[in-house]
């Protein structure tokens, strides 16, 4: 093997993944290995010190490869949102990771968003404070576990920790600090903010931004697993790294990520300020350009549900049950809040809904809904996109679920916005290549590692056939879900019982 390659690792929601690949994208080394989830009612956990050992399994692996190992020139890691990390002294973890999905600290969002601080950041940003961001997160560590906060030396988030155990350095990636409520353009954590709350900033660690040089693989390390002393490179969480990477360039360019959950994002000349805050933004890197952005809270584990339930194990035999019912599902609607929902209602306590259910409706009826349900649930964030004065153009389309070509042709339809795939569906570790080669000097910009790194391979484009039909569906959809919203109640917890106790469960 001869020739520059580069590292990635990806810890998702359900693996830890490795890949290298060269300057051309191709990928000469791909593992992943199955990362375990503790999940009882609003708690959901992972273990960071199997996070740990899990890459230094896929770094050995790597360095098994002798050809390959010698030609790596640099080691990038990212995570998912939040994830927090607390790290003491002998850089162990103190207690599990809390994930982005965990739903304990939304009973602290309030307490965020009653300070003098954010209530003026609100005013200039139109954001809102998220459960699974990083700042909820430590603040329940401080309010609900005060000894283990005391202990803390460090607070991280996933992507945080991941370049801890590369480095021995801690650190906050510049998008990681907007979950902290950061000012758009600042550095660092924001102190006023930290001081309304009783927290310490300097716990959160210094800021870098993705592609800068975060230090080298520690020694110890590259010994142990084979691989050189070679450089590390910062990424943000993962879907912010897919964003970067994704050739995103003029306004109306858009990605959808599509897996457990989707994130949806469109590139807009402007900050977009939404008076109901549904939607949100943030500065787009050295182009003056803003990335508007709503994200759900289920889709791929939705999906999985549904498969579960209705056939067992196997998409195909899903996707034959999906295929007996007609467009519209006849009249059956299905709102797809497994895990409360995100944009743009905003209501962690949100629950599914089957609608129209009468003595005709079939297994296939109900799912065929769940398909439509979830491209309705983005249908609604672009329509409030666009009532923001935001266009959307083409849309590519990334992550697990832009395989599946039947849920691809009716998320066309539902949506009306033509979608494109790529030959390669992990928009995470193709941004990461993007940022980390431009990062080396591999590509002058990110519209030349566009061109070595994405490939199209389909296009689809809506039909008007059914047009209409979903237009009827969507309206009764959006409807429901304003209903239904304040509707939903904590199920048989309250917010303090919500905010406290896991029992572990694989």
């Amino acid at each position: 093997m001869t020739g520059d390659l580069i590292l990635l690792i990806d810890l998702g929601t359900q693996s830890l993944r490795a890949t290298v690949l060269n300057r051309n994208g191709t990928r000469v080394f791909s593992k992943s290995l199955p990362v375990s989830t503790r999940r009882q009612g609003s708690c959901h956990e992972q273990d960071p010190t199997e996070w740990r050992a899990g890459m230094l399994d896929l770094l050995a692996a790597v360095g098994t490869e002798k050809d390959l190992a010698g030609c790596i020139r640099a080691i990038a890691a990212c995570g998912t949102l939040g994830g927090m990390v607390a790290v003491d002294t002998q850089s162990r973890p103190l207690r599990p990771a809390l994930l982005y999905s965990d739903q304990r600290a939304s009973a602290y969002t309030e307490v965020i968003e009653a300070t003098a601080y954010f209530r003026e950041l609100q005013r200039q940003t139109g954001w809102r404070v998220f459960c699974g961001d990083l700042l909820p997160q430590v603040l329940w560590l401080s309010r609900q576990e005060p000894d283990v906060c005391a202990r803390a030396q460090v607070v991280l988030d996933s992507t945080g920790y991941l370049n801890f155990v590369l480095t021995g350095r801690p650190s906050l990636e510049s998008y990681s600090r907007y979950s902290c409520y950061a000012r758009p353009g600042s550095a660092g954590v924001p102190a006023g903010l930290m001081q309304e709350l009783g927290l310490d900033p300097v716990r959160f660690g210094p800021p870098v931004a993705a592609g800068d040089q975060l230090g080298t693989l520690c020694p110890e390390i590259a010994s142990q697993v084979g691989l050189p002393q070679c450089r590390v490179i910062s990424l943000p969480y993962d879907s912010m790294t897919a964003y970067l990477g994704a050739g995103l360039r003029g306004t109306g360019d858009a990605l959808d990520i599509s897996g457990t959950v989707t994130s949806f994002g469109v590139v807009h000349p402007a900050q977009v300020i939404d008076s109901e805050r549904r939607i949100y933004s943030f500065p787009l890197p050295a182009n003056s350009k803003w990335l508007v952005r709503g994200s759900t809270s289920a889709s791929g584990s939705a999906l999985e549900w549904a498969k579960r339930e209705f056939v067992g194990d196997g998409f195909g035999a899903f996707d034959e049950l999906v295929a007996a019912s007609p467009p519209g599902a006849n009249g059956i609607l299905f709102l797809p809040y497994l895990a409360g929902e995100r944009s743009p209602l905003w209501n962690a306590d949100a629950r599914g809904v089957f609608f129209g259910i009468s003595g005709s409706t079939t297994r296939a009826d109900m799912a065929r809904a769940v398909y439509e349900g979830l491209c309705f649930s983005l249908r609604h964030i672009q329509t409030v996109m666009r009532s923001n004065h935001v266009p959307i153009g083409k849309v590519k389309l990334t992550g697990g679920l832009s395989q599946n070509r039947l849920l691809n042709r009716i998320k066309a339809d539902v949506t009306g916005t033509t979608l494109l795939t790529l030959r390669d569906h992990e928009m995470t570790t193709l941004g990461a290549a993007s940022v980390v080669g431009r990062s080396l000097g591999w590509y002058a910009d990110e519209e030349e590692a566009s061109a070595a790194l994405l490939a199209i391979e389909e296009e689809f484009i809506p039909s008007r056939a059914n047009a209409s039909l979903y237009d009827q569906q969507f309206s009764i959809y959006r409807e429901l879900a304003d209903r239904l919203s304040p509707m939903f109640r904590p199920a048989a917890t309250s917010d303090l019982a919500r905010a406290t106790g896991c029992r572990s469960e694989q």
